[in-house]
């Protein structure tokens, strides 16, 4: 599963109508309503504000006037393919005067939505482990060369009576860094989350 962290956006034109792609974070589906209003003042006058949105579980669409299942639905579904989550795509289209017909209206959104999630840096969602660490200033060299060579991120660091570092990894090796420590460290584990990567 995949999703965004910022807003993206992308613009075509079909037979001289305007279509502008917004993909957006969602966090909630009370959300949605100030969404929309903030587009719609960024893009007054448009023709439709057609919609799909996946939050929490939960999956939307609107054709805004459209013909039925051609604006709203299309958008969802190609979400739904792309296998995104906590996000909401909304295309703007301003009507250039040629009736495109069900066929290539459901075309058109299925383009704009498509190319705006082309755009757009999708991030995949994966679980840390947190860790806390506590070793001397004498071994503090050691400690960073075991954890730039293992790739473990380093959140905090503490200069205290000794120093205390927070950590994240995928999976830490505690008998591997005690082994590489000789001992002489104090490991303890926190709790997991979740984080976005690219």
């Amino acid at each position: 599963m995949k999703t965004i962290n910022q807003t993206f956006t992308n613009e075509i034109i079909i037979e001289k109508s305007k279509f502008i792609g917004i993909i957006k974070p969602l966090n909630n589906k009370d959300d949605v309503k100030n969404i929309l209003n903030e587009i719609k003042k960024k893009y007054p006058k448009a023709t439709h504000y057609c919609y799909g949105y996946i939050v929490n579980g939960l999956q939307k669409s609107n054709d805004d006037g459209e013909p039925s299942s051609t604006a709203g639905k299309p958008i969802l579904e190609t979400l739904l393919k792309n296998d995104l989550f906590n996000v909401i795509l909304i295309v703007v289209r301003y009507f250039g005067g040629i009736k495109l017909g069900a066929g290539g209206l459901t075309r058109a959104y299925v383009d704009s939505a498509s190319q705006t999630i082309k755009k757009s840096i999708l991030l995949t969602k994966k679980e840390v482990e947190i860790y806390k660490i506590n070793t001397s200033y004498e071994l503090n060299d050691v400690l960073n060369r075991y954890l730039i060579k293992k790739s473990i991120i380093v959140i905090d660091v503490q200069y205290l009576e000794n120093i205390e570092y927070t950590i994240s990894c995928e999976k830490l090796d505690i008998d591997d860094l005690k082994n590489y420590m000789q001992g002489k460290i104090e490991i303890s584990f926190l709790r997991k989350e979740n984080i976005l990567v690219k």
